[in-house]
């Protein structure tokens, strides 16, 4: 695992194993280091299937595993993984949003948990 990604918890799917540049339909939930839940005002990602659940606590939504599409943290820390798992991660700000954060929903230099359930392959 990448210096700065460090998985908190694993649970194995039992689905073929997730593959670089491939889509997958993903289940997104993130905290701020605080504990306090990040909150999605909109979804994000093919928009003919992204849509948010639990009042804003959960995109779901198809990514194509790359670093083009999600961010390095997330990226590096579904290595491994199999369909049908989930995974939470703690992701250093250098890997997440850095100093920029996402005006609103995420400060700057941020700490994340990010729980990524893959759901299926698209």
């Amino acid at each position: 695992m990448r210096t700065g990604v460090e998985i908190l918890e694993d649970v194995a799917g039992d689905g073929a194993p997730v593959q670089r540049h491939k889509y997958y339909n993903v289940r997104l939930r993130m905290w701020l280091s605080r504990g306090e839940q990040v909150r999605w005002s909109k979804p994000w990602g093919l928009l003919d299937l992204a849509r948010i659940e639990d009042d804003g606590a959960t995109l779901f939504t198809s990514l194509r595993v790359d670093r083009e599409c999600m961010f390095a943290g997330l990226f590096y820390g579904v290595e491994g993984m199999l369909v049908g798992g989930t995974r939470r991660l703690r992701v250093a700000p250098h890997l997440a949003y850095r100093e920029q954060g996402v005006a609103g929903t995420i400060p700057p230099n941020a700490l994340l948990i990010v729980e990524v359930h893959i759901v299926d392959r698209r």
